[in-house]
């Protein structure tokens, strides 16, 4: 069923222009300013989800079945629940999994973003040597933990209806350091999905940041500048990536569930460092 919904942007104020919006956690001081602006159509996918997949579209919805995990033990998501998403990634991806790790936060990142948390996580050299030999992606795999998502179920943006132009570098800074990610203006063009009555066995997996949507030689350039300053200059706007599609969250209309008070949404979702070889054309030794 399709339905109408009014999302939160942020507004597209000059001063965006050469000041990031920021959240700072430490004093509560930020300089975001939230836009309105009309509902816009977000469309059911139930029944046509082999539409839309990763590569075309940034996101796609899969059966994969849950398995059994005591959820009140962090041993057991990360041995049987964790190790089982490594796996399907292995088969969501077409080209050879060399990699594959598991991300320690669940905010949205911008590329700039996941540069820094590969030199946090992995020290310079080490990140270095990633995205110069490997294809770099984050994917996201999202999945509902109750029986079937009754409301507040999970909206996808085309990544195709998205341009650079729409995304804003911003920062969220804390104690120990400055989380990079995007906040996103208003384009009525944009096309919003979700999958109704999602149940537990069936997954969202979205793409994140991928090195080669953003381009190999501005992620290598990008390596160096991470630990320079917890702000971003316009110089860097050359790390905006494609091919990333923002997401949501939305009311229903109606509850549709029979009961009087809809089941509350649960979900889990994890997210994966995925390293796959470089095609020629994205080798650095292809170009000389």
């Amino acid at each position: 069923m399709d339905e109408e919904s009014q999302f939160v942007y942020l507004k597209p104020l000059p001063c965006y222009e050469h000041e990031v919006p920021y959240h700072n956690f430490i004093n509560g001081k930020t300089n975001v300013v939230v836009d309105r602006p009309p509902p816009q159509v977000v469309r059911d996918v139930r029944g046509q989800e082999k539409k839309f997949t990763l590569a075309a579209n940034g996101f796609e919805f899969r059966q994969h079945t849950l398995p059994v995990v005591d959820w009140q033990k962090k041993s057991e998501i990360e041995e049987i629940y964790v190790k089982d998403v490594k796996n399907f990634v292995q088969k969501l991806v077409p080209e050879k999994v060399e990699r594959c790790e598991m991300f320690d936060f669940r905010l949205d990142q911008s590329p700039l973003g996941v540069l820094e948390w590969l030199q946090r996580e992995f020290g310079q050299e080490e990140a270095t040597e990633m995205v110069n030999k490997y294809r770099v992606r984050v994917i996201n795999i999202w999945r509902p933990l109750v029986d079937v998502v009754e409301d507040v179920p999970l909206v996808m943006c085309d990544a195709q209806t998205v341009k650079p132009s729409d995304l804003v570098h911003s920062a969220h800074v804390s104690d120990d350091y400055v989380r990079r990610n995007y906040l996103v203006k208003y384009n009525e063009d944009f096309r919003f999905y979700y999958l109704s009555k999602m149940t537990r066995n069936e997954i969202c997996a979205f793409m994140v940041f991928d090195s080669s949507a953003v381009g190999e030689d501005s992620i290598r350039k990008a390596v160096p500048l991470c630990s320079q300053s917890i702000y971003i200059s316009s110089d860097l706007t050359f790390c905006i990536g494609v091919g990333t599609p923002p997401h949501a969250a939305f009311r229903h209309t109606k509850h549709w569930s029979s009961d009087t008070q809809s089941t509350c949404r649960e979900s889990i979702e994890v997210r994966l460092l995925v390293l796959s070889a470089l095609s020629l054309t994205e080798s650095p030794t292809a170009a000389n």
